[in-house]
């Protein structure tokens, strides 16, 4: 039987055991699509824009569930940390995630267990700053992902202040470039120091439309399902279910044909077909129902 509607990686599992082949469907795994291409070949050329007073910096804003956080990992993954000469690691950008408040010695102990700093995190936020400064030249670190950088709006005012102020700092005095990745909110967020927001260019991932490039994710998605016949997700009915029941994000459409893909396995289908599509459907917003979604959307 000809396979070549799936990838290799499917291809290997599809006479694995029930558990091994779920497991692989479950595994995250970065899809490519255009608008987060486009944004990441952007993001390449802040990584290697060379050392200025005033480094490009940018924002990736995206409703919740659709792709930003996935995306910063990817340029991480894509820049992975490598040892120089001598054995110690360069790395050349670094993921951390925003405190669920605006604290400074929050922010600089963040970045210190990004890099597997050993320290103190209730350490004053001048000493931790110092380790950092340190650090991030000993790593010749030329770019800094903060991940959710909306949550620095959960304080007041002054800390806000406080916090866009130290981060700012980090660029300045390192010529580090900042993109920060979040919702809308995150506009707000950078307003707080409006002479350092003018550095940052924003880049969207909007919520997707019916169009090719939906077919094309779905299409892409279905590579990873090891089932031995196609079920053709981006074509026809299937496609009208998917987009019409997703919040059209990638990571509703992504649960949705996972839960479809994990019904098919457990029932020993050989492909995904309407009716099942519409069952998983139907069971995955159960699911969200109970655990305390009231609009059961998905």
């Amino acid at each position: 039987m000809d396979f070549a509607h799936l990838h290799s990686d499917a291809q290997a599992v599809l006479q694995s055991s029930l558990e091994d082949r779920l497991h692989f469907v479950r595994k995250d795994r970065f899809i490519e699509y255009p608008a987060a291409e486009a944004i990441l070949r952007d993001l390449a050329d802040v990584v290697t824009y060379p050392r200025v007073q005033r480094p490009p910096c940018r924002a990736v804003i995206a409703d919740s569930d659709n792709g930003k956080t996935s995306l910063t990992s990817e340029l991480i993954n894509r820049n992975p940390v490598v040892l120089d000469a001598t054995g110690n690691p360069i790395t050349k950008v670094l993921w951390a995630e925003c405190p669920p408040a605006p604290d400074e010695g929050r922010l600089f102990s963040a970045i210190l267990t990004a890099l597997d700093i050993p320290h103190r995190p209730d350490a004053a936020p001048e000493r931790l700053e110092a380790v950092v400064s340190q650090e991030l030249i000993s790593h010749q670190t030329t770019t800094l992902v903060i991940d959710e950088l909306h949550a620095m709006l959960n304080g007041t005012a002054r800390n806000q202040r406080l916090f866009m102020a130290a981060l700012k700092r980090l660029s300045n005095t390192r010529n580090i470039s900042v993109v920060c990745s979040g919702t809308q909110e995150v506009t707000r967020a950078l307003a707080t120091d409006p002479q350092f927001m003018t550095r940052f260019q924003k880049l969207a991932l909007p919520r997707w439309q019916a169009n090719a490039d939906f077919q094309r994710l779905l299409a892409s998605f279905e590579m990873y399902i090891p089932l031995p016949k196609p079920s053709g997700l981006s074509q026809g009915k299937l496609v009208q279910l998917i987009y019409t029941k997703s919040a059209r994000t990638i990571g509703s459409v992504r649960a949705i044909v996972r839960a479809a893909a994990e019904m098919a396995l457990r029932e020993g289908e050989s492909r995904i077909t309407y009716v099942l599509l519409d069952k998983a459907i139907d069971e995955l917003v159960k699911r969200l129902l109970n655990g305390g979604r009231t609009d059961g959307a998905i």
